[in-house]
């Protein structure tokens, strides 16, 4: 059975084809990784022979959650989705939470833009007015904005409003 869809045709689904490794939760569900790090979870075991499906509510998020079931159909068939993200916006964020981190732990914003810029970048121009300082205080808030409710924003496609707090 062949399927269209955004132009392309895709045969039936092989799931079995990309998953790494399997268990079974304690609670009876079944939880398989697949080659990309993507988890997938399921109340029946994943057998190849059967076709899987995707339960997606109706609700404000639909188009973001049928957008996913799309990519987890492109990754069923074999194929790599495209990246939701630019390389730079994944390392901002990546900066951001790891900024975040350091930030819930203590650390001093000098201290964290040493381990991104070095010290004698940060100790070229005046701490109390640098640049640096600023740009690591954004990050930090943008790192605290994710791990509130912002990365469901990020999924949406919408840009994450910095907290005030």
């Amino acid at each position: 059975m062949l399927g269209r869809l955004a132009g392309k045709h895709f045969g039936a689904p092989q799931i079995s084809s990309v998953i790494v490794r399997t268990r079974r939760g304690p609670k009876g569900r079944h939880w398989a990784c697949l080659r990309t790090g993507l988890t997938v979870v399921s109340g029946e075991p994943f057998v190849a022979e059967r076709p899987i499906g995707i339960l997606i509510p109706i609700d404000g998020d639909w188009a973001v959650r049928i957008e996913t079931a799309q990519r987890i159909r492109v990754l069923a068939c074999g194929e790599i989705p495209a990246a939701l993200f630019t390389d730079q916006r994944r390392d901002r964020i990546g900066r951001a939470l790891r900024t975040a981190d350091a930030k819930q732990t203590g650390a001093p914003l000098r201290d964290i833009a040493i381990s991104y810029f070095g010290a004698r970048r940060v100790a070229s121009e005046p701490w109390k007015t640098s640049a640096l300082k600023a740009q690591v205080a954004r990050l930090a808030s943008y790192g605290h904005a994710l791990t509130g409710d912002g990365y469901r924003q990020l999924l949406r496609g919408k840009t994450v409003r910095r907290s005030r707090d």
